[in-house]
């Protein structure tokens, strides 16, 4: 099967994404079918892809970067690559490279999947609202009409996004991101015992504004107040956000509990989410998210809020939730802290990964969905 995934960045610091597109081409790559992507990037830091030469990289640069609008020269590789292949899967919505590739596609008659990653879910719609609708009642309205296929990463985005009123009549695959586990398993990742009364919390991700470092920090120094010792490793790129970080750590002089950590990729990533105490993930909203994927993959310990999406793996007692108030994300840190408990999060958290999150199974279905739209 020829398949062309298109994504607008493959930047690392576009968050989850890019590397999806990139675990997906790669295992269908080893399968057996003929796979391209056409995307932007500079520089591709991930963990799983020591040689990316096999995969058929489309490069393209932007005419206005803010809105993602292609240059001439990636529209002619955006046209050829949807030219000469069977199945288009689009990432994403509300951008420059996604709604050209949906108007060539229109224009070749060619089969397109759609997987939103969150971005038709109403939550986010709500960002710059009055926008988007003009955009979506004037153009992108009738290139969602065209496709074929919707995927949607959990139960909960595929309902908070029925608002564009035209998914009755569509082929739906509601399935999560996976990863390869058998990769996961093939490091031999080492729990490294901590003797030390610190407990050292790690967050990893993007500095932007939805992930809600600004709870984080709360947390922090109020448990600083009570003389809890705890500490904050923060690592990621900064989307917006570090200046308000670097401000808010200082005013409140937690310098010595909180550390800002330089962007990790690679395998070492893979070491620090299994070896930390806790990982911590307070965003705003999360579609499906990917450092939850690998945090349940080597077996770490993840403590989420509501707002992550993440109730399905809680229910299998994978992950740790709590709400947005301090004094119930405390409660969650002191059941954690607590080694029977966290030992059977641990436990519960791989055999999650492996039933639910192995990509070679995901790569499967979507294949299956595939053929159904052509």
């Amino acid at each position: 099967m020829k398949i062309t995934h298109i994504v607008s960045s493959l930047d690392s610091n576009q968050g989850g994404p890019p590397n999806v597109v990139l675990n997906l081409a790669d295992t269908q790559k080893k399968i057996g079918h003929k796979v391209s992507i056409i995307s932007q990037f500079k520089n591709l830091k991930y963990n799983n892809f020591k040689n990316l030469s096999y995969i058929n990289l489309i490069k393209g640069s932007f005419l206005f970067k803010k809105h993602y609008i292609p240059n001439f020269d990636f529209i002619k590789k955006i046209y050829n690559g949807i030219k000469n292949s069977e199945i288009i899967h689009i990432h994403g919505v509300w951008n420059g490279v996604v709604s050209i590739s949906f108007l060539i596609s229109r224009f070749l008659q060619k089969k397109i999947i759609l997987t939103p990653h969150g971005s038709l879910d109403s939550y986010n719609v709500k960002n710059k609202y009055i926008l988007k609708k003009i955009y979506f009642y004037l153009i992108e309205r009738f290139n969602l009409k065209y496709v074929k296929g919707f995927h949607f990463l959990n139960l909960n985005e595929y309902k908070n996004s029925r608002w564009i009123n035209i998914l009755k009549n569509k082929k739906i695959l509601i399935q999560s991101n996976g990863i390869n586990q058998k990769f996961i398993n093939n490091l031999k990742l080492k729990k490294q015992k901590n003797f030390s009364k610190k407990v050292n919390i790690t967050y990893l991700g993007r500095l932007n504004k939805i992930k809600n470092i600004d709870l984080q920090i709360n947390l922090i120094n109020y448990l600083k107040k009570r003389n809890k010792v705890y500490y904050l490793n923060i690592y990621g790129p900064n989307d917006g956000e570090l200046h308000k970080i670097k401000k808010k750590i200082n005013k409140l002089k937690l310098n010595k509990q909180i550390f800002l950590r330089k962007p990790v990729y690679g395998l070492k990533k893979y070491s620090i989410l299994k070896n930390a105490d806790i990982v911590i993930l307070t965003s705003k909203y999360e579609c499906n998210s990917i450092l939850a994927i690998e945090v349940m993959s080597v077996g770490g310990l993840l403590l989420c809020t509501e707002n992550c999406n993440l109730s399905h793996p809680a229910k299998y007692g994978a992950v740790k939730v709590s709400n947005h108030k301090i004094q119930n994300l405390v409660k969650s840190l002191d059941y954690l802290t607590i080694n029977e408990n966290s030992k059977m999060i641990r436990k519960n958290a791989l055999k999650y990964a492996k039933k639910n999150l192995d990509i070679e199974i995901n790569i499967k279905n979507i294949l299956k969905f595939y053929k159904q739209i052509i």
